[in-house]
């Protein structure tokens, strides 16, 4: 299914309650419960490791999930130095600054650790909030598999995180194919007023093959920031991809493929 990528956003808190002076991780939620209700005020921390306040102003059921699983909150952090408060999150492609509760944390090179119970507030204009609303849900299982994989593959190509070392090769607004084996996203037909390339299929580590980088044809600068990942994973000059198949035989922690659309 067509999708409009971006880069992560780096705002991702873990939230914390301070006890005694000494912030604590949050305990994450049971499944259905809410970690928080309209009004709460939260102590957290940026990437930085600077604390920050944030405050939930309105939670609501994704009006796009069928499945009635996510929880959106709108969510303000505290300007510094100030009473002021102003939206915590950017805009998503609905125009609304909402956040998705994930357990864990994410460091700047895109790896996630389950952070002793930590809440990470996922911005729905970013990756992980994204990869979410795709269907890739950490905790689902889908024919007794872990969706947990899926969802960290899902951050990388959303992010054209070739390297699995958090350097994205994207921009805004490029829209974008995902499809996997197990069919939560299937390949949007072919249309040839609007052309699809076959870009890379991925992993939770980077990219399992690449064939064409999202922002030009240059794939040998791709694989010069990484030779030693990507070696042996890129096609030979003038060559086409391999299909989906091959790469599942060559490289089986493939998770998820993607296109992308040629510019208009």
């Amino acid at each position: 299914m067509m999708r409009s990528a971006d880069k992560l956003l780096l705002l991702a808190l873990a939230v914390t309650a301070a006890a005694c002076g000494h912030p604590r991780p949050a305990p994450a939620p049971e499944a259905g419960e809410r970690p928080a209700q309209v009004g709460t005020v939260v102590e957290a921390y940026a990437e930085s490791g600077e604390p920050i306040r944030l405050r939930v102003d309105a939670i609501e059921i994704d009006p796009e999930d069928t499945d009635h699983e996510l929880t959106l909150y709108g969510v303000s952090v505290q300007v510094a130095g100030s009473q002021a408060w102003e939206p915590y999150c950017l805009p998503d492609r609905e125009g609304r600054s909402r956040a998705i509760p994930v357990e864990g944390s994410w460091d700047a090179r895109g790896t996630w650790t389950a952070g002793d119970g930590a809440i990470t507030f996922a911005c729905t204009s970013g990756a992980i909030g994204k990869c979410m609303r795709f269907g890739y849900r950490p905790w689902k299982q889908v024919g007794g598999r872990s969706l947990r994989d899926h969802h960290l593959a899902c951050m990388r190509m959303v992010r054209a995180d070739y390297c699995g070392d958090g350097t994205p090769h994207t921009r805004d607004g490029t829209r974008i194919d995902v499809y996997d084996p197990l069919g939560i996203q299937k390949r949007a037909p072919d249309d040839p007023a609007d052309p699809q390339i076959f870009e890379a299929g991925w992993s939770p580590a980077g990219a399992t093959y690449l064939y064409r980088p999202r922002l030009s044809d240059r794939t040998a600068e791709i694989v010069a920031e990484c030779p030693e990942k990507l070696a042996g994973r890129v096609p030979g000059e003038g060559d086409p991809p391999l299909s989906t198949a091959e790469i599942l035989r060559r490289f089986p922690e493939t998770l998820l493929f993607n296109e992308h659309f040629a510019p208009r």
